[in-house]
């Protein structure tokens, strides 16, 4: 369960790095800001899921 977690927060991070670098041109960017904010949101809904148990 901790190697999940910790996978979790490395997917979330990099997911972060990804959309910033986006956000600095959003009218280019902007399908890949939509997808890659729905994947950091489902990996912190897993997350969350898992940190309760």
């Amino acid at each position: 369960m901790e190697k999940k977690l910790e996978e979790l927060k490395r997917d979330i991070e990099e997911l972060r790095e990804e959309i910033n670098r986006y956000i600095e041109y959003p009218d280019i960017f902007k399908e890949e800001i939509q997808s890659t904010s729905h994947k950091i949101d489902t990996c912190i809904n897993e997350y969350l899921k898992l940190k309760k148990f």
